[in-house]
């Protein structure tokens, strides 16, 4: 919950429908990440958990995710830690960038959906680390000679695992960018028309922070989205800019305008029915009507694959149908 975004958060979602109240958010997702969302049932345990840091400090927590990557990853059978800093330019949209006093660290190993499946069928987890016959990691040295964002073939895409040592946002997203290998569908941070012909590869960024903003403003506003009296055709327009095909084409802005008519009713804020009722009839925003989504639109191939909370504590998810591609 943030803000007056409340009534269709997931909290709200698991009160009102499946009457689990007093949950605490122990950690988020990005938008349109899928995976592991884990909740504490009271603030003590919720903040028993550090979810910001690794599971080598007390209280820290191992996470793994697991994402499709735009481009064939060079590196095969090793491990890739990307030690960049990363900052906060925008605060309104939540965009960062490589760059500030902030160190961070993640770990990225390329995978296959059949090793995947082996590890979890064999050991009911997935197992990120590689050792050699000496019992150490096999790292590989980043190669900044070469600019793969430029050169890579854009119908080729990897599986590849990620691991977090901290928790900045968008920290993995971001690290995948300065590889030169960002996510297949992420609107951010793989759109070389904004950040620039680099992609932000290598820290590499050829716009303005100002002029990134300004450009996601108008991508994003949520003008895509809301019905008006001129939309007479059964097209619209998504996110990324494609024609999809309008699913709803009877649309009114009667119940808007009703709301600046309509008496306000006394209701007993005790009353949840009574409470809900009086939302769907009046809020202004609830009342506004907006275009169907497509599915590429709800959907980025990030997920959050597996949380080690303790030694004897995991949380598993399946893998995501993304992965068979």
């Amino acid at each position: 919950p943030c803000g007056k975004y409340r009534f269709n958060t997931v909290l709200a979602i698991l009160h009102y429908e499946y009457q689990l109240s007093n949950l605490r958010t122990v950690h988020r997702l990005d938008r349109m990440t899928s995976g592991i969302l884990i909740m504490a049932k009271s603030a003590e345990k919720a903040r028993a958990i550090d979810f910001n840091a690794d599971r080598s400090s007390t209280n820290g927590v191992d996470k793994l995710y697991l994402c499709r990557v735009r481009g064939e990853f060079p590196y095969t059978n090793q491990i890739v830690r990307v030690d960049q800093p990363i900052e906060t330019f925008s605060f309104q949209l939540g965009l960062t960038k490589i760059g500030g006093n902030k160190q961070c660290q993640t770990l990225f190993r390329r995978v296959t959906y059949e090793e995947l499946k082996q590890q979890q069928e064999i050991h009911g987890k997935f197992i990120f680390d590689l050792t050699d016959e000496t019992n150490e990691n096999i790292e590989a040295k980043i190669d900044e000679s070469l600019y793969k964002y430029l050169d890579q073939d854009e119908t080729k895409t990897s599986l590849v695992l990620c691991r977090p040592l901290s928790g900045r946002m968008h920290q993995i997203r971001v690290h995948l960018q300065y590889l030169g290998f960002p996510i297949v569908n992420d609107p951010l941070y793989n759109a070389s028309d904004i950040w620039g012909p680099s992609n932000g590869q290598y820290g590499r960024y050829e716009h303005s922070n100002e002029y990134v903003i300004e450009t996601f403003i108008k991508r994003h506003s949520c003008e895509y989205w809301l019905l008006n009296d001129i939309d007479n055709d059964d097209e619209t327009i998504n996110l990324n800019g494609k024609r999809i095909m309008e699913q709803d084409e009877e649309h009114s802005h009667d119940d808007v305008k009703r709301i600046k008519t309509e008496e306000i009713t006394t209701i007993d804020v005790n009353d949840d029915d009574a409470v809900k009722a009086y939302i769907k009839e009046h809020c202004f925003e609830c009342l506004n009507r907006f275009r169907e989504p497509s599915p590429d639109d709800l959907v980025m191939f990030l997920h959050a694959l597996q949380y080690k909370i303790s030694d004897v504590t995991t949380f598993t998810s399946s893998l995501p149908e993304w992965a068979q591609v």
